[in-house]
């Protein structure tokens, strides 16, 4: 009986442990499939819904085949318990004694043998699922340094839009400006050789721009210089000769603003100016910068220029910029145009104690 019994408890523990053994095969394919999913996809700005509901159910996995494991190790553990503790069968059955002793040994064997094998099972499970995991850091990390990558990329392009070809578009508006001092009949040598003179300037200000931004430094080629002069500079640059009235209105009362605050409100401004000259056909500009009572500043840059239609227009890079800077200012813009008449366009920013 006790030959009997020992065999029975084999078989059904050998048969459990098969069955589990498939099941975590299974699983583990399952594990395999996600992870080339993982690696096949493609690292954008952020990482979609599937992508990460993938790696919850990757680490799911990894929880159930722990399980797994202990609750198998365990099962043959109580069977070599239970195989050890059966009594031996009675001494008047001698003779039958040695055959059943040497099918227990055999028994006692496989299970020493299963046991080694699932044991070495769990160890290469868990190296395997250390450098999973180690593959999901590396993934992880990989996204993360795409992700910097094109937020760097669209800083540059932004800086670079309103800068540097904001500067080369005045330039070319100073040199057709000269141009047509030297046409005839009513020409004038010197008018055109100051315009000449300053689109050497605007030049000069545009290699400074590239040189910063190709040094990844701040493309305000203005510091140094107040608030209120670096306005006046950016109005210089941008004139070629077109306005004939200007107005810049900087309150008194404005609190210092820090360097990364000031760069982003002098991009607005040149943007704005540059558009209202470039599409608009200003020959006016207003900029006033004032506190507000509530301890929020407030800029507001208007022009004279034939407006446009904000539902119809197909935007472009500049209103896009416009409001990019508005939002890493925390600031609230406000563009209120319309055909036939000027744009004015307003910026609130936080109190200072907020500004970013």
């Amino acid at each position: 009986m006790g030959t009997l019994l020992r065999l029975t408890v084999f078989i059904f523990v050998l048969g459990a442990l098969a069955a589990g053994m498939g099941a975590m095969l299974v699983q583990e394919r399952q594990r395999e499939q996600i992870l080339e999913r993982l690696v096949a996809a493609p690292r954008p700005e952020t990482a979609p819904p599937d992508r990460a509901d993938d790696i919850l159910l990757l680490r799911e996995l990894h929880a159930r085949t722990q399980r797994a494991l202990l609750l198998y190790g365990g099962l043959a553990l109580g069977c070599v318990l239970i195989l050890a503790v059966l009594p031996p069968r009675s001494p008047a059955h001698s003779a039958e004694t040695a055959p059943a002793s040497s099918a227990a040994r055999t028994e006692m064997r496989g299970l020493e043998t299963l046991a080694r094998a699932t044991a070495a099972q769990r160890v290469e499970l868990d190296r395997e699922r250390d450098a999973r995991h180690r593959s999901e850091e590396d993934l992880n990390l990989q996204q993360l340094l795409a992700n910097r990558a094109l937020q760097e990329k669209i800083h540059l392009g932004r800086d670079l839009h309103d800068g540097l070809v904001q500067t080369l578009y005045a330039t070319g508006l100073v040199l057709e400006a000269a141009g047509q001092r030297l046409a005839p009949p009513a020409t004038d040598p010197a008018e055109a050789a100051r315009l000449l003179e300053r689109a050497k300037s605007t030049l000069n200000a545009a290699i400074r721009e590239a040189r910063g931004a190709i040094g990844e430094l701040s493309p305000d080629v203005l510091a140094g210089q107040s608030l209120a002069e670096a306005v006046a500079t950016i109005l210089d640059h941008l004139d070629g000769g077109r306005l004939r009235a200007r107005r810049v209105d900087l309150s008194p009362a404005l609190p210092a603003l820090p360097d990364a605050t000031r760069t982003e409100l002098l991009q607005i401004v040149r943007e704005s100016v540059s558009n209202a000259l470039r599409h608009g056909g200003a020959t006016g500009i207003e900029i006033d910068f004032a506190p507000l009572p509530d301890g929020r500043l407030r800029l507001v840059v208007r022009d004279d220029g034939q407006g446009f239609d904000p539902v119809a227009i197909t935007r472009g890079r500049g209103l896009d910029n416009l409001a990019a800077r508005a939002r890493a200012l925390a600031a609230q813009l406000l563009i209120d145009a319309a055909p036939g008449r000027g744009t004015v366009i307003t910026v609130t920013l936080p109190a200072p104690a907020a500004v970013v």
